[in-house]
């Protein structure tokens, strides 16, 4: 909404996708740095930190292989199952327009996008849903985590709009709150998560067909 402010409704019904990448990873990244600074304050008000969410930063093999898994898994979502299924739903020019208007961008926002936007996705999302939103969801269902974990993956996705993407990031938060349940580490899902967006934006950008 704020996007078709700034650039006028005409303008985005004829470039959507253009102007979404245009100026969404700025906004994205502001909107990523307020909702964290928002639950620092509200772990400051709890008594906790954000190292209490964190958890273990410990940098072992397990932790490397897991990254990689995760890494490896956003990849399959986003950038092979996510775009065959936007194809069947919305008709086989729809990836090719996205990447058309997508690579018609500056260098420099996409830049912007692998380097700044993916590392405060990464860091920020995982604090916000994770870290803070799942954990105290946990705690209000006394330990119901499985509800706790799809409920939180469904707001995220719900964070990424109402196309098939945030059906794709609903997914995507089920697995990462499963793997945080599970190993009571947010570093690992932090690193996953980060390089897994900037490798996914210099795929769509530079390989991608």
């Amino acid at each position: 909404m704020l996007i078709i402010l700034i650039v006028s409704l005409q303008e985005f019904a004829k470039k959507p996708f253009y102007c979404v990448y245009t100026f969404g990873p700025f906004l994205w990244s502001i909107y990523h740095v307020l909702l964290a600074l928002l639950v620092w304050r509200f772990l400051k008000d709890e008594g906790q930190s954000i190292s209490s969410i964190i958890g273990s930063r410990e940098a072992s093999l397990n932790s490397i292989m897991l990254v990689l898994g995760l890494i490896l898994l956003s990849f399959l979502i986003f950038q092979i199952l996510e775009p065959i299924v936007s194809n069947v739903v919305y008709g086989p020019g729809m990836m090719r327009q996205l990447l058309e208007e997508y690579r018609s961008i500056p260098m420099t926002i996409v830049v912007y996008t692998i380097v700044v936007t993916s590392l405060t996705a990464g860091v920020c999302e995982e604090i916000i849903w994770r870290g803070y939103l799942q954990t105290r969801l946990d705690n209000k269902l006394s330990g119901k985590t499985g509800i706790a974990i799809v409920i939180q993956a469904i707001l995220f996705g719900l964070w990424h709009g109402t196309s098939i993407h945030a059906v794709f990031t609903t997914i995507f938060g089920l697995i990462y709150g499963l793997v945080y349940a599970k190993m009571k580490r947010l570093m690992p899902v932090i690193v996953g998560h980060w390089l897994g967006d900037a490798l996914g934006f210099s795929y769509m950008y530079f390989m991608m067909a």
